[in-house]
């Protein structure tokens, strides 16, 4: 007797046993595996992650004038001083030169006028013919309601008059924008050699001179050559006064303004910096993708600008925005709803819970946290799909360091 009930005990124990552990072992599949961050106190720093052209700040372009060329008395590369002559020409009355550079810069502006009025003519034509055609329509109707006999010959001689008229139109093109811009771009190159001339003889000189310390960075004079008052004789810049030029798009502005600071890349080296000046007006430029609108952004370099050369393209980081001692948070815990607000899941027990937060700046990985959070606080990071307010969660997180989470415990 005493056999069989301690038979029926055991069968009990393992009865139970294994029902215990099926139930643990469905417990477990209701979890879903995540990883967390801490929530911590900090200081976040945004950047605006970008590149630079390398410039000079201080340089001068001199063009010569119509003239023999004599002498030139440096090379590309070469060091000058203020005060140096660089280029000579063959003495000449130097009026000629101004009447010549008048003619071209009338030329320039009568091309333009011309354009703008084959512009309006063309505009006037398409206008003319496009009230053709509304009439004709109109006739058309008229017929289609009529009861005239002669209806549809006369209406399928006005279709041909239609479709004459829209193939006169189709012809017909405005002057492009393109060629708009390339008659702006003669008259302003005319009025360069018309001021150079003018001043060349005010200047009564036949000899360029430097203003200005630097380095020989263009030279197009060759002696024995005639001078092209239209094309840079020659150009010096300042190699050790270097400076950054950023094109900003309209969404960049939104975080650019002087006096920034910056770090600008090149290769191994990194070289400070700060944003001196943000141009007034935005500028047309042209790029593979088509025509962008930008502002151009220039940086001064503070340090020894060595190794970098005018033209080069550079990475630079604007710092744009810094919050100290904040609450934050990982970007990757961020999820938005779709009325726009933020909120996290934050491990609670072995469970997510939904929180909104109040966000304040953003960097690459860190987001700060206005309200919402405290530090402490364990977010889960990517939160899927599967991740929904009150869904029990393990912390694979706490698992790399060692141990668990509490999220198994109960």
């Amino acid at each position: 007797m005493k056999k069989r009930i301690l038979t029926i005990i055991i069968s009990v124990v393992v009865i139970g046993g294994i029902v215990g552990l099926g139930m643990v072992n469905a417990n477990r599949k209701k979890f879903v595996s995540v990883k967390s961050s801490t929530v911590t106190k900090g200081d976040i720093n945004a950047y605006l992650s970008t590149t630079a052209v390398i410039l000079s700040k201080d340089k001068a372009q001199y063009y010569g004038i119509q003239a023999k060329v004599t002498s030139v008395n440096v090379k590309l590369g070469d060091k000058v001083k203020k005060g140096d002559v660089l280029v000579t020409y063959e003495v000449q009355d130097l009026n000629n030169n101004v009447k010549q550079a008048q003619l071209q810069y009338d030329n320039s502006v009568l091309q333009k006028q011309d354009l703008l009025d084959q512009n309006t003519d063309t505009n006037n034509k398409i206008a003319d013919l496009n009230n053709q055609i509304t009439d004709l329509n109109n006739q058309i109707d008229v017929l289609k309601k009529g009861n005239d006999s002669q209806a549809a010959s006369k209406i399928q001689q006005l279709n041909q008059q239609v479709s004459s008229i829209q193939t006169q139109l189709n012809n017909l093109k405005p002057v492009s924008s393109t060629k708009l811009s390339e008659a702006d771009n003669a008259i302003a190159l005319a009025k360069v050699s018309l001021d150079q001339a003018k001043e060349n003889l005010a200047k009564n000189t036949n000899q360029i001179v430097a203003d200005m310390d630097g380095t020989v960075t263009q030279l197009n004079a060759t002696v024995g050559a005639m001078g092209n008052p239209a094309q840079v004789a020659v150009e010096v810049q300042n190699l050790d006064d270097l400076e950054g030029k950023v094109s900003a798009s309209k969404y960049d502005m939104l975080k650019l303004k002087a006096g920034e600071e910056a770090t600008l890349k090149y290769g191994n080296k990194t070289y400070k910096g700060k944003v001196s000046s943000v141009d007034p007006i935005a500028v047309n430029t042209t790029s593979s993708s088509g025509q962008d609108v930008t502002t151009p952004v220039y940086v001064d370099i503070t340090d020894n600008p060595e190794n970098l050369k005018i033209n080069y393209d550079v990475d630079i980081d604007i710092l744009v925005g810094q919050s100290k001692d904040v609450i934050k948070i990982s970007a990757e815990s961020i999820k938005t709803d779709k009325d726009g607000s933020s909120y996290v899941y934050v491990i609670e027990g072995n469970k997510a819970v939904q929180k909104k937060v109040t966000l304040g700046l953003q960097s690459d990985l860190d987001v700060e946290v206005k309200d919402g959070l405290k530090a402490g606080d364990k977010v889960i990071l990517n939160p899927s799909a599967t991740i929904n307010n009150g869904t029990l969660v393990k912390d694979t997180s706490a698992a790399k360091k060692g141990g668990y989470s509490n999220a198994g415990s109960n």
